[in-house]
Protein backbone atom coordinates (compact mmCIF):
# COMPACT_ATOMS: atom_id res chain seq x y z
CA UNK A 1 0.00 0.00 0.00
CA UNK A 2 2.83 2.39 0.89
CA UNK A 3 4.55 1.68 -2.43
CA UNK A 4 1.34 2.45 -4.36
CA UNK A 5 0.90 5.70 -2.43
CA UNK A 6 4.44 6.78 -3.28
CA UNK A 7 3.91 5.90 -6.96
CA UNK A 8 0.59 7.77 -7.04
CA UNK A 9 2.05 10.89 -5.43
CA UNK A 10 5.10 10.82 -7.69
CA UNK A 11 2.87 10.45 -10.78
CA UNK A 12 0.74 13.46 -9.80
CA UNK A 13 3.77 15.62 -9.09
CA UNK A 14 5.52 14.61 -12.33
CA UNK A 15 2.30 15.19 -14.31
CA UNK A 16 1.90 18.69 -12.89
CA UNK A 17 5.59 19.44 -13.46
CA UNK A 18 5.33 18.35 -17.11
CA UNK A 19 2.28 20.59 -17.56
CA UNK A 20 4.11 23.58 -16.10
CA UNK A 21 7.16 22.98 -18.29
CA UNK A 22 5.01 22.40 -21.38
CA UNK A 23 2.99 25.55 -20.74
CA UNK A 24 6.17 27.55 -20.22
CA UNK A 25 7.63 26.34 -23.51
CA UNK A 26 4.36 26.88 -25.41
CA UNK A 27 3.59 30.37 -24.10
CA UNK A 28 7.05 31.94 -23.83
CA UNK A 29 7.56 34.60 -26.51
CA UNK A 30 3.99 33.88 -27.67
CA UNK A 31 2.20 37.22 -28.27
CA UNK A 32 -1.20 35.57 -27.96
CA UNK A 33 -0.59 34.65 -24.33
CA UNK A 34 1.00 37.82 -23.07
CA UNK A 35 -1.99 39.07 -21.08
CA UNK A 36 -3.03 42.69 -20.81
CA UNK A 37 -6.01 44.53 -22.30
CA UNK A 38 -6.76 45.08 -25.97
CA UNK A 39 -9.56 46.57 -28.05
CA UNK A 40 -11.25 43.18 -28.38
CA UNK A 41 -11.25 42.37 -24.65
CA UNK A 42 -14.51 41.28 -23.04
CA UNK A 43 -15.70 42.34 -19.60
CA UNK A 44 -18.48 41.31 -17.24
CA UNK A 45 -21.04 44.01 -16.57
CA UNK A 46 -24.50 44.53 -15.07
CA UNK A 47 -27.44 46.24 -16.76
CA UNK A 48 -28.58 49.04 -14.47
CA UNK A 49 -31.43 50.50 -16.49
CA UNK A 50 -32.90 50.85 -19.96
CA UNK A 51 -32.98 54.49 -20.99
CA UNK A 52 -34.80 53.87 -24.29
CA UNK A 53 -36.57 50.96 -25.99
CA UNK A 54 -37.81 51.84 -29.47
CA UNK A 55 -39.15 49.71 -32.34
CA UNK A 56 -37.99 50.85 -35.77
CA UNK A 57 -38.40 49.84 -39.40
CA UNK A 58 -35.58 49.95 -41.93
CA UNK A 59 -36.06 49.54 -45.69
CA UNK A 60 -33.35 47.76 -47.64
CA UNK A 61 -33.68 46.50 -51.22
CA UNK A 62 -37.43 46.97 -51.24
CA UNK A 63 -37.84 44.93 -48.05
CA UNK A 64 -38.67 46.08 -44.56
CA UNK A 65 -36.50 45.08 -41.63
CA UNK A 66 -38.03 45.39 -38.17
CA UNK A 67 -35.73 45.83 -35.21
CA UNK A 68 -35.70 47.15 -31.65
CA UNK A 69 -33.16 49.74 -30.59
CA UNK A 70 -32.10 49.43 -26.94
CA UNK A 71 -30.32 52.21 -25.08
CA UNK A 72 -29.00 51.16 -21.66
CA UNK A 73 -26.62 52.01 -18.85
CA UNK A 74 -24.36 49.21 -17.61
CA UNK A 75 -22.03 48.95 -14.64
CA UNK A 76 -18.60 47.48 -15.42
CA UNK A 77 -17.70 44.74 -12.95
CA UNK A 78 -14.06 44.24 -13.93
CA UNK A 79 -11.19 45.72 -15.92
CA UNK A 80 -9.40 49.04 -15.60
CA UNK A 81 -12.78 50.86 -15.59
CA UNK A 82 -14.34 48.66 -12.90
CA UNK A 83 -17.16 50.44 -11.06
CA UNK A 84 -17.84 52.95 -13.85
CA UNK A 85 -21.15 53.26 -15.70
CA UNK A 86 -21.16 53.35 -19.51
CA UNK A 87 -23.92 53.73 -22.07
CA UNK A 88 -24.55 51.09 -24.72
CA UNK A 89 -26.73 51.12 -27.83
CA UNK A 90 -27.85 47.65 -28.89
CA UNK A 91 -29.95 46.54 -31.87
CA UNK A 92 -32.17 43.42 -31.82
CA UNK A 93 -33.41 42.08 -35.18
CA UNK A 94 -37.10 41.21 -34.83
CA UNK A 95 -37.35 39.38 -38.17
CA UNK A 96 -35.15 36.48 -37.11
CA UNK A 97 -37.00 33.17 -36.78
CA UNK A 98 -34.92 32.24 -33.74
CA UNK A 99 -35.27 35.41 -31.67
CA UNK A 100 -32.57 36.05 -29.07
CA UNK A 101 -33.55 36.01 -25.40
CA UNK A 102 -34.42 39.52 -24.21
CA UNK A 103 -32.12 41.40 -21.87
CA UNK A 104 -33.49 42.49 -18.49
CA UNK A 105 -32.55 45.12 -15.94
CA UNK A 106 -30.25 43.73 -13.26
CA UNK A 107 -28.95 41.00 -15.58
CA UNK A 108 -25.22 40.37 -15.80
CA UNK A 109 -23.92 40.51 -19.38
CA UNK A 110 -20.71 40.46 -21.39
CA UNK A 111 -19.60 43.71 -23.00
CA UNK A 112 -16.73 44.78 -25.21
CA UNK A 113 -15.43 48.02 -26.67
CA UNK A 114 -13.80 49.46 -29.76
CA UNK A 115 -12.69 52.85 -31.02
CA UNK A 116 -14.57 55.00 -33.51
CA UNK A 117 -13.04 57.23 -36.19
CA UNK A 118 -12.33 59.93 -33.63
CA UNK A 119 -10.62 57.45 -31.27
CA UNK A 120 -13.51 57.62 -28.82
CA UNK A 121 -14.32 54.46 -26.87
CA UNK A 122 -17.60 52.85 -27.97
CA UNK A 123 -19.06 50.06 -25.83
CA UNK A 124 -21.07 47.15 -27.23
CA UNK A 125 -23.27 44.48 -25.72
CA UNK A 126 -21.66 41.13 -26.59
CA UNK A 127 -23.85 38.41 -25.07
CA UNK A 128 -25.66 37.02 -22.06
CA UNK A 129 -23.43 35.84 -19.20
CA UNK A 130 -23.83 32.04 -19.15
CA UNK A 131 -20.73 31.01 -17.25
CA UNK A 132 -22.50 30.60 -13.90
CA UNK A 133 -24.86 27.96 -15.28
CA UNK A 134 -22.03 26.21 -17.11
CA UNK A 135 -19.94 26.05 -13.94
CA UNK A 136 -22.95 24.70 -12.04
CA UNK A 137 -23.44 22.00 -14.70
CA UNK A 138 -19.77 21.02 -14.58
CA UNK A 139 -19.90 21.01 -10.79
CA UNK A 140 -22.91 18.68 -10.83
CA UNK A 141 -21.06 16.33 -13.17
CA UNK A 142 -17.97 16.26 -10.96
CA UNK A 143 -20.12 15.79 -7.84
CA UNK A 144 -21.89 12.79 -9.39
CA UNK A 145 -18.54 11.31 -10.43
CA UNK A 146 -17.29 11.50 -6.86
CA UNK A 147 -20.64 10.40 -5.38
CA UNK A 148 -20.86 7.21 -7.42
CA UNK A 149 -17.15 6.56 -7.89
CA UNK A 150 -15.95 7.41 -4.37
CA UNK A 151 -12.13 7.23 -4.38
CA UNK A 152 -12.07 6.13 -8.02
CA UNK A 153 -14.31 9.08 -8.81
CA UNK A 154 -11.79 11.45 -7.21
CA UNK A 155 -9.04 9.90 -9.34
CA UNK A 156 -11.22 10.32 -12.43
CA UNK A 157 -11.83 14.01 -11.66
CA UNK A 158 -8.10 14.55 -11.13
CA UNK A 159 -7.16 12.83 -14.40
CA UNK A 160 -9.86 14.80 -16.23
CA UNK A 161 -8.50 18.08 -14.86
CA UNK A 162 -4.95 17.20 -15.94
CA UNK A 163 -6.22 16.15 -19.39
CA UNK A 164 -8.07 19.44 -19.90
CA UNK A 165 -4.98 21.34 -18.74
CA UNK A 166 -2.78 19.41 -21.18
CA UNK A 167 -5.04 20.28 -24.11
CA UNK A 168 -5.80 23.93 -23.30
CA UNK A 169 -2.58 25.03 -21.62
CA UNK A 170 0.00 23.04 -23.59
CA UNK A 171 -1.28 21.62 -26.88
CA UNK A 172 -3.29 24.58 -28.18
CA UNK A 173 -0.71 27.25 -27.23
CA UNK A 174 2.03 25.11 -28.81
CA UNK A 175 0.03 24.83 -32.04
CA UNK A 176 -0.59 28.58 -32.11
CA UNK A 177 3.10 29.26 -31.50
CA UNK A 178 3.95 27.22 -34.60
CA UNK A 179 5.31 23.94 -33.26
CA UNK A 180 4.86 20.81 -35.38
CA UNK A 181 1.23 19.74 -34.84
CA UNK A 182 1.95 16.05 -35.39
CA UNK A 183 4.64 15.89 -32.70
CA UNK A 184 2.66 18.05 -30.29
CA UNK A 185 -0.40 15.82 -30.69
CA UNK A 186 1.68 12.66 -30.26
CA UNK A 187 3.39 13.89 -27.10
CA UNK A 188 0.19 15.21 -25.51
CA UNK A 189 -1.66 11.98 -26.38
CA UNK A 190 1.06 9.87 -24.76
CA UNK A 191 0.96 12.12 -21.69
CA UNK A 192 -2.84 11.77 -21.42
CA UNK A 193 -2.71 7.98 -21.84
CA UNK A 194 0.04 7.35 -19.28
CA UNK A 195 -1.28 9.92 -16.79
CA UNK A 196 -4.92 8.81 -16.99
CA UNK A 197 -4.23 5.09 -16.68
CA UNK A 198 -1.67 5.68 -13.94
CA UNK A 199 -3.96 7.90 -11.88
CA UNK A 200 -7.13 5.85 -12.35
CA UNK A 201 -5.80 2.28 -12.01
CA UNK A 202 -2.14 2.65 -11.04
CA UNK A 203 0.95 1.04 -12.52
CA UNK A 204 0.26 -2.63 -13.19
CA UNK A 205 0.33 -5.18 -16.03
CA UNK A 206 -3.29 -4.20 -16.73
CA UNK A 207 -2.46 -0.52 -17.20
CA UNK A 208 0.58 -1.40 -19.32
CA UNK A 209 -1.53 -3.52 -21.67
CA UNK A 210 -4.18 -0.79 -21.88
CA UNK A 211 -1.56 1.88 -22.59
CA UNK A 212 0.01 -0.11 -25.43
CA UNK A 213 -3.46 -0.81 -26.82
CA UNK A 214 -4.29 2.90 -26.71
CA UNK A 215 -1.09 3.92 -28.47
CA UNK A 216 -1.70 1.26 -31.11
CA UNK A 217 -5.29 2.37 -31.68
CA UNK A 218 -4.63 6.10 -31.97
CA UNK A 219 -1.52 5.35 -34.02
CA UNK A 220 -3.62 3.49 -36.59
CA UNK A 221 -6.21 6.30 -36.62
CA UNK A 222 -3.47 8.88 -37.17
CA UNK A 223 -1.79 6.86 -39.92
CA UNK A 224 -5.09 6.39 -41.77
CA UNK A 225 -5.72 10.13 -41.49
CA UNK A 226 -2.37 11.07 -43.02
CA UNK A 227 -2.70 8.57 -45.88
CA UNK A 228 -6.31 9.45 -46.71
CA UNK A 229 -5.65 13.18 -46.56
CA UNK A 230 -3.09 12.81 -49.33
CA UNK A 231 -5.22 10.42 -51.39
CA UNK A 232 -8.33 12.63 -51.15
CA UNK A 233 -6.31 15.86 -51.65
CA UNK A 234 -7.57 17.39 -48.41
CA UNK A 235 -6.32 20.98 -47.98
CA UNK A 236 -7.88 21.67 -44.58
CA UNK A 237 -9.89 24.65 -45.85
CA UNK A 238 -13.22 23.13 -44.87
CA UNK A 239 -15.02 26.40 -44.07
CA UNK A 240 -14.47 30.15 -43.91
CA UNK A 241 -13.07 29.92 -40.39
CA UNK A 242 -10.19 27.74 -41.60
CA UNK A 243 -8.47 30.62 -43.41
CA UNK A 244 -8.62 32.73 -40.23
CA UNK A 245 -7.18 29.86 -38.19
CA UNK A 246 -4.34 29.35 -40.64
CA UNK A 247 -3.10 32.92 -40.21
CA UNK A 248 -3.52 33.25 -36.45
CA UNK A 249 0.27 33.21 -36.41
CA UNK A 250 1.37 35.10 -39.56
CA UNK A 251 5.02 34.18 -38.98
CA UNK A 252 4.36 30.42 -38.89
CA UNK A 253 0.95 29.66 -40.47
CA UNK A 254 -0.90 26.78 -38.83
CA UNK A 255 -0.90 23.53 -40.81
CA UNK A 256 -4.61 22.89 -41.44
CA UNK A 257 -4.03 19.27 -42.49
CA UNK A 258 -2.11 18.75 -39.26
CA UNK A 259 -5.01 20.33 -37.38
CA UNK A 260 -7.40 17.72 -38.83
CA UNK A 261 -4.94 15.01 -37.78
CA UNK A 262 -4.87 16.42 -34.26
CA UNK A 263 -8.67 16.65 -34.08
CA UNK A 264 -9.09 13.01 -35.14
CA UNK A 265 -6.47 11.66 -32.73
CA UNK A 266 -7.64 13.67 -29.72
CA UNK A 267 -11.28 12.98 -30.59
CA UNK A 268 -10.72 9.23 -30.73
CA UNK A 269 -8.44 9.09 -27.69
CA UNK A 270 -11.20 8.89 -25.08
CA UNK A 271 -13.08 6.08 -26.81
CA UNK A 272 -9.85 4.18 -27.51
CA UNK A 273 -8.83 4.38 -23.83
CA UNK A 274 -12.28 3.14 -22.84
CA UNK A 275 -12.02 0.10 -25.11
CA UNK A 276 -8.41 -0.69 -24.12
CA UNK A 277 -9.27 -0.46 -20.43
CA UNK A 278 -12.37 -2.64 -20.84
CA UNK A 279 -10.40 -5.35 -22.64
CA UNK A 280 -7.49 -5.32 -20.17
CA UNK A 281 -9.74 -5.30 -17.09
CA UNK A 282 -11.92 -8.11 -18.39
CA UNK A 283 -8.96 -10.30 -19.28
CA UNK A 284 -7.25 -9.63 -15.95
CA UNK A 285 -10.39 -10.73 -14.11
CA UNK A 286 -10.60 -13.81 -16.32
CA UNK A 287 -6.94 -14.71 -15.68
CA UNK A 288 -7.40 -14.13 -11.97
CA UNK A 289 -9.88 -17.01 -11.84
CA UNK A 290 -8.27 -19.06 -14.62
CA UNK A 291 -4.49 -18.51 -14.40
CA UNK A 292 -3.72 -21.60 -16.50
CA UNK A 293 -5.20 -20.21 -19.72
CA UNK A 294 -2.89 -20.41 -22.72
CA UNK A 295 -1.92 -17.46 -24.90
CA UNK A 296 -4.33 -18.52 -27.66
CA UNK A 297 -7.18 -18.87 -25.17
CA UNK A 298 -6.49 -15.39 -23.78
CA UNK A 299 -6.49 -13.89 -27.29
CA UNK A 300 -9.70 -15.70 -28.24
CA UNK A 301 -11.42 -14.51 -25.06
CA UNK A 302 -10.22 -10.93 -25.62
CA UNK A 303 -11.51 -10.85 -29.19
CA UNK A 304 -14.88 -12.24 -28.06
CA UNK A 305 -15.14 -9.51 -25.44
CA UNK A 306 -14.06 -6.92 -28.00
CA UNK A 307 -16.81 -7.89 -30.43
CA UNK A 308 -19.42 -6.81 -27.89
CA UNK A 309 -17.70 -3.46 -27.39
CA UNK A 310 -16.88 -2.56 -30.99
CA UNK A 311 -20.41 -1.78 -32.18
CA UNK A 312 -21.39 0.64 -29.45
CA UNK A 313 -18.01 2.42 -29.42
CA UNK A 314 -18.04 2.90 -33.20
CA UNK A 315 -21.56 4.30 -32.93
CA UNK A 316 -20.38 6.66 -30.21
CA UNK A 317 -17.76 8.26 -32.46
CA UNK A 318 -19.91 8.40 -35.60
CA UNK A 319 -22.90 9.91 -33.79
CA UNK A 320 -20.67 12.39 -31.95
CA UNK A 321 -19.23 13.71 -35.22
CA UNK A 322 -22.66 13.78 -36.91
CA UNK A 323 -24.09 15.70 -33.97
CA UNK A 324 -21.27 18.24 -34.04
CA UNK A 325 -21.90 19.15 -37.70
CA UNK A 326 -25.68 18.74 -37.85
CA UNK A 327 -26.24 22.31 -39.05
CA UNK A 328 -23.87 21.85 -42.00
CA UNK A 329 -25.43 18.51 -42.93
CA UNK A 330 -28.92 20.06 -42.98
CA UNK A 331 -27.73 22.89 -45.22
CA UNK A 332 -26.06 20.51 -47.65
CA UNK A 333 -29.10 18.24 -47.84
CA UNK A 334 -31.42 21.22 -48.37
CA UNK A 335 -29.40 22.88 -51.14
CA UNK A 336 -27.74 20.01 -52.98
CA UNK A 337 -29.89 17.51 -54.84
CA UNK A 338 -26.92 15.52 -56.17
CA UNK A 339 -25.30 12.95 -53.91
CA UNK A 340 -22.01 13.43 -55.76
CA UNK A 341 -21.95 17.18 -55.02
CA UNK A 342 -22.52 16.49 -51.31
CA UNK A 343 -20.16 13.60 -50.67
CA UNK A 344 -17.28 15.17 -52.62
CA UNK A 345 -17.28 18.37 -50.61
CA UNK A 346 -14.12 18.64 -48.54
CA UNK A 347 -16.06 19.42 -45.37
CA UNK A 348 -18.11 16.21 -45.72
CA UNK A 349 -15.02 14.18 -46.62
CA UNK A 350 -13.26 15.40 -43.47
CA UNK A 351 -16.23 14.53 -41.26
CA UNK A 352 -16.43 11.04 -42.77
CA UNK A 353 -12.66 10.65 -42.35
CA UNK A 354 -12.92 11.64 -38.69
CA UNK A 355 -15.65 9.10 -38.02
CA UNK A 356 -14.14 6.19 -39.93
CA UNK A 357 -10.50 6.72 -38.92
CA UNK A 358 -11.48 6.94 -35.26
CA UNK A 359 -13.68 3.86 -35.53
CA UNK A 360 -10.90 1.86 -37.19
CA UNK A 361 -8.60 2.98 -34.39
CA UNK A 362 -11.09 1.52 -31.89
CA UNK A 363 -11.27 -1.75 -33.82
CA UNK A 364 -7.48 -2.07 -33.88
CA UNK A 365 -7.25 -1.33 -30.15
CA UNK A 366 -9.03 -4.62 -29.37
CA UNK A 367 -6.47 -7.04 -30.88
CA UNK A 368 -3.48 -4.95 -29.76
CA UNK A 369 -4.64 -4.77 -26.13
CA UNK A 370 -5.61 -8.46 -26.23
CA UNK A 371 -2.27 -9.66 -27.63
CA UNK A 372 -0.25 -7.50 -25.23
CA UNK A 373 -2.31 -8.81 -22.28
CA UNK A 374 -1.66 -12.37 -23.42
CA UNK A 375 2.08 -11.74 -23.80
CA UNK A 376 2.30 -10.06 -20.40
CA UNK A 377 0.45 -13.00 -18.80
CA UNK A 378 2.82 -15.46 -20.48
CA UNK A 379 5.83 -13.49 -19.19
CA UNK A 380 4.40 -13.50 -15.65
CA UNK A 381 3.74 -17.27 -15.80
CA UNK A 382 7.27 -17.97 -17.04
CA UNK A 383 8.73 -15.78 -14.31
CA UNK A 384 6.74 -17.66 -11.66
CA UNK A 385 7.81 -21.04 -13.07
CA UNK A 386 11.45 -19.95 -13.15
CA UNK A 387 11.18 -18.65 -9.58
CA UNK A 388 9.58 -21.93 -8.45
CA UNK A 389 12.28 -24.00 -10.15
CA UNK A 390 15.08 -22.00 -8.50
CA UNK A 391 13.45 -22.45 -5.09
CA UNK A 392 13.26 -26.23 -5.61
CA UNK A 393 16.96 -26.35 -6.55
CA UNK A 394 17.81 -24.41 -3.44
CA UNK A 395 16.00 -26.98 -1.30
Amino acid sequence: MKKKTVQYTALILVSILLLLVGNRVATSDNPYFGGGYSSDSYYRAKILRFTKVESQVEEFGGMQNHYTQLEMDVLLLEGVMKGETVSISHRVDEDLTAKPYPYTEGEKVLVTFDFDQDDNVVWYLADHLREGYLFALVGAFLFLLILFGRRQGVNTVLSLALTVAAVFFVMLPAIIKGYNIYWVTFLVSCYIIVMTLGVVIGFSPKSFSAAVGCIGGVGVAGLITVVMQNLMKISGLINEDSSFVMYINPVTPIDLKGLIFSAIVIGALGAVMDVAMSISSSLEELLLHNPDLSFSQVVTSGLNIGRDIMGTMANTLVLAYVGSCLHEILLLMAHNSSLASVINREMVAVEVLQSIAGSIGILCTVPVATIVTGLVHQAIVKKRLASGASEQKGE
